[in-house]
């Protein structure tokens, strides 16, 4: 009986999820080709408000409970984050107005990649080390007034035993131009005992990303945790990956077995 009703709430969730998640791309590509070239900024205002709601109602349809502590910056920002899993973007775009920095392998996932793209979700290839140059003068052009950027430095996802050490090569611009970084520590609970976190919210490993999302989409309610600490400063962008991965992994709440 659990069986069947799990497969039902994983089939309706997983209609929902993308019905939802295709109009929201299809209205912040309207609003590109209607306002970016009329007043631009507007089309950066437009983009963060549908992409708000999307991450209001994916939350709900996933069942993510949401906790909020401490106070979410406003743009223009740039915060870095552990990563656990591809649902970390739920939470992190219900309270921020910015785009992401992914790698590049999602721009070829079926969907996901045309979707991620289209919300000017910024990708780099980490194999390439003239990429971070790039992606470096790219994130000088993409902050602003309207929308920050949200950097998951540990380079991967893991299963929340700690936080990975941070890479810095993309703490570039912060450092050289000695703005202040925001940290965030995202952390779940699950309540289902057949279905921990660590190893059916956290994406890490070899994992298959349908075959993990499909069982993630049977827990009927993960419980989420998201921190905001304090600013951080540095004009050396090793030193301050350093101070930054200290405040975010004071602020984790590990998952292991949670």
């Amino acid at each position: 009986m659990k069986n069947t009703v799990d497969n039902l709430r994983a089939t309706a969730r997983l209609i929902f999820f993308f019905l939802l998640s295709f109009c929201t791309v299809m209205f912040v590509a309207v609003g590109n080709i209607l306002l970016r070239f009329i007043k631009p900024f507007m089309a950066t205002k437009w983009k963060n408000h549908v992409i708000t709601i999307w991450a209001s109602l994916t939350a709900n349809i996933l069942g993510l409970n949401i906790t909020l502590e401490g106070s979410p910056p406003k743009p223009p920002f740039f915060l870095v984050s552990n990563h656990l899993s591809y649902i970390d973007i739920i939470p992190l775009w219900y309270f921020l107005d910015g785009t992401f920095i992914a790698k590049n392998e999602v721009q070829s996932w079926p969907f996901f990649g045309w979707g991620t793209r289209t919300l000017g979700v910024l990708f780099i290839n980490r194999e390439l080390q003239t990429d971070v140059r790039r992606m470096n003068n790219q994130i000088a052009e993409t902050i602003s007034s309207s929308q920050g950027i949200i950097l998951f430095p540990e380079g991967t996802s893991s299963k929340g035993e700690r936080v990975l050490p941070f890479n810095s090569s993309l703490l570039n611009y912060p450092a050289e131009n000695e703005m202040p970084v925001n940290c965030a520590a995202i952390s779940y609970r699950s309540n289902d005992d057949d279905r921990p976190a660590w190893s059916h919210v956290c994406w890490w490993g070899d994992m298959a990303f349908f075959p993990h999302f499909w069982e993630l989409l049977k827990i009927k309610q993960v419980d989420v945790t998201v921190r905001f600490g304090p600013k951080h400063v540095g004009d050396n962008r090793k030193k301050l990956a350093k101070q930054l991965h200290k405040e975010v992994s004071q602020s984790f709440i590990p998952i292991v077995n949670s």
